[in-house]
């Protein structure tokens, strides 16, 4: 083969096994967690570390020294679990350094590394590289390989379009999800300024995330105030930060493009800055969440009442 027909080649296997590799991601979080998430750090229903990892193994398994055999199931096993692991190790560890958030996180697993890698998932991606390489490769080998050049070219020149967009966007969107963490870790600062004054005023415990967040119960907790002398001052002042935080808060869960997805997409994601105000942005969103139903809810449930009353 000339070198343009083994790179139009290339490409084509490493998106083709990036596309299966999302599909079997999708699946695999909707078993564990019973929904449909867009798993990846792309938009697009691509996961390339599987392209990466695939089209590494294929080009391992034609140089081996096996003469006229085809590599055995134990090399295969072998070399892939090793390729695979390595890929996953750089990759997470290059993501890390680009972006200081874990994409994912193996900590609680024994044996892992900088929890980046454990044996438990090497193993199945050594067991994954025998089904992919003597299963499923040769079944798409005989849809792949006879395709011509003039099919291929195009067809990997509007899939890389497509995909250096796909970069490009899910670049910008971590490095605003980095943004917004640090946006809503100077809110929480400042909201636990004001919280500890209340608290201080009032005599109270600490001032919770749910009182802070609900509007009903900061209301009612600002409502203990009226007899002291700075209580305007106060009530403005922790309605106002209360109100940005929430204000944010929404703008994070809208953004489904961006943050959104990131924080779905990546259940198990750990930032190096913002670890706490991570997870507590996970929590508050739900939190949320669960607010704006439940208005939803109480507001629907009066219109029917009233129209009721009217018929």
């Amino acid at each position: 083969m000339t070198p343009l027909e083994i790179a139009a080649r290339t490409l084509y296997w490493f998106f083709l096994y990036g596309v299966l590799g999302w599909c079997v991601e999708v699946v695999y979080a909707a078993i564990r967690e019973h929904r449909l998430v867009n798993r990846g750090f792309l938009c697009g229903p691509i996961c390339p570390i599987y392209g990466f990892g695939m089209v590494g193994l294929l080009y391992c398994m034609r140089r081996m020294p096996s003469g006229d055999r085809e590599p055995g199931v134990v090399t295969v096993f072998v070399v892939g679990m090793v390729l695979t692991t390595a890929i996953e190790l750089i990759g997470g560890w290059v993501l890390f350094r680009l972006y200081h958030i874990r994409w994912w996180d193996y900590s609680h697993l024994k044996g892992n590394l900088g929890g980046y890698i454990c044996p438990q998932f090497s193993l199945l991606w050594g067991l994954g590289s025998v089904i992919m390489v003597k299963a499923v490769h040769p079944l798409l080998a005989r849809i792949g390989d006879p395709m011509p050049l003039r099919v291929l070219l195009p067809l990997d020149g509007v899939l890389l379009v497509f995909f250096l967009a796909d970069v490009g966007v899910s670049t910008a969107a971590a490095i605003g999800l980095n943004k917004r963490l640090k946006e809503i870790d100077e809110l929480r600062a400042k909201l636990r300024l004001s919280s500890d004054k209340l608290t201080e005023v009032l005599g109270t415990g600490a001032m919770t995330a749910d009182t802070l967040l609900d509007e009903q119960k900061l209301q009612l907790a600002l409502a203990k105030l009226e007899s002291r002398d700075n209580a305007a001052e106060l009530r403005a002042e922790l309605t106002a930060r209360a109100d940005a935080l929430r204000a944010k808060l929404r703008d994070v869960d809208l953004d489904k493009l961006g943050a959104r997805r990131l924080l779905r997409a990546f259940p198990k994601m750990q930032s190096a800055r913002y670890a706490e105000t991570l997870a507590s942005t996970r929590t508050a969103l739900v939190h949320l969440r669960q607010l704006a139903r439940n208005a939803k809810a109480a507001a629907q449930e009066a219109a029917d009442k009233l129209r009721r009353n009217d018929t």
